[in-house]
């Protein structure tokens, strides 16, 4: 489906981030960028849901072109 980064609240730790082996966790200050590639709707949805369920505050969500460094058509 694509590439997605999501900030959230707080400095998640690392027990928590193993808990989505396809994303990056990044820790930034007083917050958490998870990105990483998400397969479908469902996969973003189920991920949101899990961290909703954990009581991480999501304050942005944003899907972001993928580069895949190929050469632009001549």
């Amino acid at each position: 489906m694509g590439h997605y980064v999501i900030r959230v609240k707080g400095t998640l730790s690392r027990e928590l981030t193993a808990n989505f082996p396809s994303l990056t966790a990044d820790r930034e200050s007083a917050q958490t960028v998870l990105h990483g590639h998400l397969d479908d709707q469902a996969a973003l949805a189920g991920l949101l849901n899990h961290l909703d369920m954990l009581g991480v505050d999501i304050i942005e969500v944003l899907q972001v072109p993928q580069d895949d460094h190929r050469p632009a058509d001549d």
